[in-house]
């Protein structure tokens, strides 16, 4: 019998996909060079919320035909994503309740709802907010 290596699940939030993406940012070589390594060691999981916000910021940042590229390469990297779903929203509202003394926002309230949901416990961001989150483990390569 084969050994089977069984890869972390890590829900990747939109400051981390934009630093990945915006050339210009500080940022972005500590997450590129940090994103090579999730990508081969996890399961990346994203939702449809942070798409959005991915989206709005590279045409916003980048302008249409950059961000058109950036958008293509986003839609071809191998992620779980999730669409939010009515049902989920009275989930979301008791983690917005629950957290919103730490920063939480609605957006990272979504996060929040479907990391519980599966059981996910790590996420990559820059956003502080998540490390007052009691189930929630933030990997943050810009220090």
């Amino acid at each position: 019998m084969e050994n089977q290596i069984t890869k972390t699940i890590i829900f990747v939030d939109s400051n981390y996909w934009i630093y990945l993406f915006d050339k210009t940012t500080p940022e972005h070589e500590v997450v590129r060079e940090h994103f090579q390594k999730i990508y081969s060691d996890s399961n990346i999981v994203a939702n449809t919320v942070v798409m959005m916000e991915v989206m709005h910021y590279l045409v916003k940042r980048l302008g249409p035909e950059i961000a058109q590229q950036k958008w293509e390469l986003f839609r071809a990297i191998p992620y779980e994503i999730r669409d939010l779903m009515h049902v989920e929203l009275d989930s979301v509202f008791q983690m917005l309740k629950t957290y919103s003394f730490t920063g939480i926002g609605g957006r990272d309230a979504t996060i929040l709802s479907y990391m519980k949901s599966k059981g996910i416990t790590e996420i990559a961001t820059h956003d502080e907010a998540f490390a007052h989150v009691d189930f929630v483990t933030v990997v943050d390569p810009i220090k």
